[in-house]
């Protein structure tokens, strides 16, 4: 029935720990970690396309023509037409990350730049989806975040330009890892800035002639969740770079730009179009840039696609099964190494998914595989360590408590070493009476058995208080050990002290017995000291933890010539206590099988 009641409580842990990590994983508790997982793992830079470049507001142009916001579109009208002077040698697309809504007061400007797009005839330009609450359709009392606009090209330019919009993706950690493909607003379709870079691009290659791949290059992506994970090809600075400023000096060759994507955004930190991305943690990537890697990653047709979010439910559960399964039938130092070969494999197996275009969750399999060890390796102990105690409390009754931390701490419990000899001191006491006192009550045996508890309980007392340690109980008999198995300063002095209280307890203890039973019965005690050999006494299969040798056996004997509530020492306890104690000589006695030995009756101890 325990062993039934521990599965259960098990099958409930894992049932517990199952729900948890599915919960963990349904909610994403986890996202930021999952998020820097996925990064390490899938965002490996590479090399930057070098028919990429970017021409940065930076500084220097700030402080060659003051702030931007002031600028005249003459300004760009010019850029662009350095960059298309040459028919033979311009580049294949200008991308200006630059918004041109409304017509401006300086016409003249405006014109100009609407000129210098239509004859170079390969300009892009940025647009910007307008995003704000609406009311849901599903449910009128909520509201969602949609499409409530366009902020576009003024008319003129939009005639002789391609534009996207540059909005921006964050995920929660304020990371850009993607880009919305396609907004839709009041039935008219505005792709992303970086698509419509690609397709201008295509244009120019094919000679306008867009084949079915080109065209709908994103349709599957669009279809799944319209939005495209970004494939970042180095940190900021990995493109070739120019300052805006460079472009009017006399010195500028727009042919070095032939057949180039050529990009103009703002680079200076004042514009406030900088941010974090996979591979700039730590010091932000222009937006521009951002979009230079959008380029890149369609030219190659390197698309990556987020598992659904089912499916990747469905791995994380699968883990989590197989691990509490596998915990059920091997053993926790196995189950660390297989756990971390699962976790090898899955992580080779969800980078192979990502080659081929499918990203996985990362971090929710591997934590179910730790958070899975660490209960198992916590369940192990803590079972362990309550049937360690168990056993412990159960065998405390039996033997001596500090034998019991002695054996169970060091491992001697199992152990088949070989004994050591030891100084000690060795107390046998015996109830004097106590067989008479069986035989009149015969008819009785749980009074017999109460009475000699009462007396081995005050003999056990004794010893311990004293620092001794209880070898055994030998029927009505007490054998202790002081220095034996653990070490004790002054042992000869307690374990003789022990002895003097044995003696004194039991006057008040015979009171006791004679007016609840009618019986009296005393103690016979002997001491002696010297050296023993103490360890593991027995065959494999019944061990004692015991002392043996001639100074257990002359305590014994001289237990068993000592009187009623008498203590017998030898000359040997004598001389070593001195002054400590008073005992009266008895002479010469002869032991069996030890020869005539001089003996002590203690009287007092100081």
């Amino acid at each position: 029935m325990a062993a039934l009641s521990s599965k259960k409580k098990k099958l409930a842990g894992d049932i517990i720990i199952s729900a948890l990590l599915l919960l963990i994983f349904y909610f994403n508790a986890f996202s930021y970690i999952e998020f820097k997982l996925q990064d390490a793992a899938y965002q490996k830079p590479t090399s930057a396309d070098p028919d990429i470049v970017v021409i940065g507001i930076d500084e220097e142009t700030l402080d060659e023509f003051g702030k931007a916001e002031f600028w005249s579109r003459n300004l760009y009208a010019d850029a662009i037409n350095i960059l298309n002077s040459s028919e033979e040698y311009k580049p294949a697309v200008v991308a200006l990350d630059i918004l041109f809504v409304g017509e401006r007061e300086d016409a003249e400007a405006d014109a100009a730049l609407v000129g210098a797009a239509r004859r170079g005839g390969n300009v892009v330009v940025a647009s910007r989806a307008v995003i704000g609450d609406v009311q849901s359709p599903e449910n009128p009392a909520k509201t969602v975040r949609a499409t409530v606009g366009y902020e576009k090209p003024f008319p003129a330019l939009a005639k002789y330009v391609s534009y996207g919009a540059v909005n921006a993706i964050f995920d929660s950690d304020s990371i850009i890892r993607g880009s919305t493909v396609s907004y839709d607003y009041e039935g008219e379709e505005m792709r992303s800035f970086p698509y419509a870079i690609y397709k201008k691009y295509k244009e120019w290659e094919t000679g306008g002639v867009l084949n079915e791949t080109t065209e709908h290059v994103l349709s599957g992506i669009m279809e799944a969740d319209n939005e495209v994970y970004i494939t970042y090809y180095g940190e900021p600075g990995a493109y070739k770079q120019f300052s805006f400023a460079e472009v009017f000096r006399e010195d500028f060759d727009p042919e070095y730009l032939a057949d180039c994507i050529v990009f103009i955004g703002p680079f200076a930190a004042g514009l406030m179009d900088a941010y974090y991305t996979p591979t700039s943690y730590i010091e932000q990537m222009n937006g521009v840039e951002i979009h230079a890697n959008s380029v890149q990653m369609l030219l190659e047709g390197n698309f990556k696609e987020y598992v659904g979010v089912g499916v990747n439910f469905l791995i994380v559960a699968l883990v989590i099964a197989l691990g509490i399964t596998l915990a059920y039938f091997i053993g926790i130092k196995v189950l660390l190494a297989v756990f971390v070969a699962m976790a090898a494999a899955y992580v080779f197996f969800a980078m192979r998914l990502f080659a081929g275009g499918h990203i996985l969750t990362l971090l929710y399999p591997l934590l179910a595989l730790a958070v899975i060890y660490i209960y198992q390796l916590i369940y192990s102990y803590t079972v362990e360590a309550l049937e360690k105690q168990k056993v412990k409390g159960a065998f405390k009754k039996y033997v001596d408590p500090k034998l019991v931390d002695k054996l169970m701490e060091s491992g001697e419990a199992q152990s088949d070493a070989v004994g050591m000899e030891k100084d000690i001191a060795v107390l046998f006491v015996d109830v004097r009476g106590f067989t008479p006192m069986t035989e009149a009550l015969k008819d009785q045996p749980e009074l017999i058995v109460k009475i000699l508890n009462e007396y081995l309980e005050l003999t056990s007392k004794s010893v311990f208080d004293n620092g001794g340690s209880v070898d055994k109980f030998i029927g009505d008999a007490t054998m202790a050990l002081f220095n034996g198995f653990t070490p004790l300063e002054d042992y000869t002095y307690k374990a003789v002290r022990a002895a003097f209280d044995i003696v004194e307890g039991a006057a008040a203890l015979n009171a006791q017995i004679m007016e609840k039973y009618g019986k009296d019965v005393g103690f016979g005690v002997g001491v002696h000291c010297g050296y023993a050999v103490v360890g593991n006494i027995g065959p494999h299969f019944r061990k004692d933890y015991t002392a043996i040798g001639d100074t257990v056996n002359t305590a014994a004997r001289l237990e068993s010539n000592a009187g009623k509530s008498q203590v017998l020492i030898t000359r040997e306890v004598c001389d070593m206590l001195g002054g400590r104690i008073t005992a009266d000589s008895l002479g010469e006695i002869a032991m069996k099988g030890k020869g005539a030995i001089e003996l002590y009756s203690l009287t007092e101890v100081l």
